[in-house]
């Protein structure tokens, strides 16, 4: 890994932890608005940062990092109802939502791999069950605002990760169900419908890198004929989106509609750092040195834009939602997910910088 990166990735490493102090160590802060301060605790996020954690303490050699994942879980643990479901939104009074059980799902899993704690797996296990009841039997899962959505292949990542590790025909029956009811919402063009939060909404690249990164997990991990599909559909649609002429580049629009339509004069931060983490994995499964370079290039212009000079301190190390900051994704905000999405494309791409390529 070159130095700026690592340099860059204890940073937001630095801020992560700011963010579980900001809330007394109750899971991770959603992130800081500079008009707000810090908001409230997020599990959903709180789990998937956890992964995230846990690869950045071995990499950077900062076991205390390790040390917070697991307070994290112990938090999550305690506020897990009894049916498996985790709050949904920020807070801890909200109602279940499916997108968020999956992602703390991923956390669980990575954290019980990571400790051997049993306690961890039964969690896991209830969650997953509380997935598969939550399923329609189309293999839809609708999101909070009640749209069947096609980046919930997030979810279907995390059952199938627990499948591998539980070998239960139950959860990789749910995710089938899932991946073949996603496929069918592909185009022509490869553009893949329902990728936003609702009708009305046009995709940000956070929901596009969502379904493209689940489309990709999933297909590793449920493998065959339907695993190939779903590795075809992800690199159709990610691939066009690379070839977008944009004045923000090496960034991509923040909005991207069907017909990979660029419907927004700014950028998305934290799907520009899924999107490399996307581009990544395929350029490996491609042996394609040009998009991986176009992974370096994205890389080094968010290290750019991670925020560095303490004007406020508290936003030191983040990544912001927008840029410019007052786009139209979380503006004048610094998410705990765009820090998670971009340590996580240092990490992927720091695993790499060593092969022949």
């Amino acid at each position: 890994m070159r130095e700026s990166h690592e340099l860059a990735l204890a940073a937001a490493m630095r801020w992560v932890e700011s963010a579980h102090e900001a809330v007394g160590g109750d899971g991770v802060s959603a992130g800081y608005d500079l008009n707000q301060g810090w908001l409230p605790t997020y599990p959903e996020t709180s789990g998937y940062l956890i992964p995230t954690m846990l690869r950045a303490a071995c990499i950077l050699k900062q076991p205390e990092l390790a040390a917070t994942a697991a307070r994290i879980g112990d938090w999550l643990l305690g506020v897990q109802h009894a049916d498996g479901a985790f709050p949904g939104g920020t807070g801890t009074k909200g109602d279940p939502v499916i997108f968020d059980v999956g992602q703390i799902l991923l956390g669980l899993t990575a954290l019980w791999q990571e400790t051997g704690e049993e306690r961890l797996l039964a969690s896991a296990v209830r969650a997953g069950d509380w997935l598969c009841a939550a399923q329609e039997e189309s293999g839809a899962w609708r999101s909070h605002l009640g749209y069947p959505n096609t980046y919930s292949s997030r979810v279907t990542w995390a059952v199938a990760q627990l499948w591998s590790v539980t070998g239960d025909q139950a959860l990789l029956d749910c995710a089938h169900r899932s991946l073949d009811w996603i496929l069918d919402r592909v185009g022509p063009d490869g553009w893949i419908d329902r990728m936003a939060f609702s009708a009305e909404h046009t995709p940000w690249t956070h929901t596009i890198g969502y379904a493209l990164r689940g489309l990709l997990r999933s297909a590793d991990l449920v493998g065959g004929e339907r695993g190939e599909r779903c590795v075809r559909a992800a690199e159709e649609c990610a691939l066009r989106i690379a070839g977008l002429e944009t004045d923000l580049l090496p960034l991509v629009p923040g909005e991207i509609g069907p017909g990979y339509a660029a419907n927004a004069g700014y950028a998305c931060l934290t799907g520009d750092a899924q999107m490399a983490i996307v581009w990544l994995d395929l350029a490996d499964r491609r042996g394609d040195e040009a998009l991986r370079r176009r992974c370096v290039d994205m890389v080094d212009r968010l290290v750019q834009l991670q925020v560095s000079q303490p004007l406020e301190p508290a936003a030191v190390g983040a990544i912001p939602g927008s840029w410019p900051l007052t786009g139209g994704f979380e503006p004048l905000a610094f998410p705990a997910w765009s820090a998670k999405f971009f340590a996580d494309a240092i990490l992927e791409l720091g695993e790499r910088e060593d092969r022949v390529w």
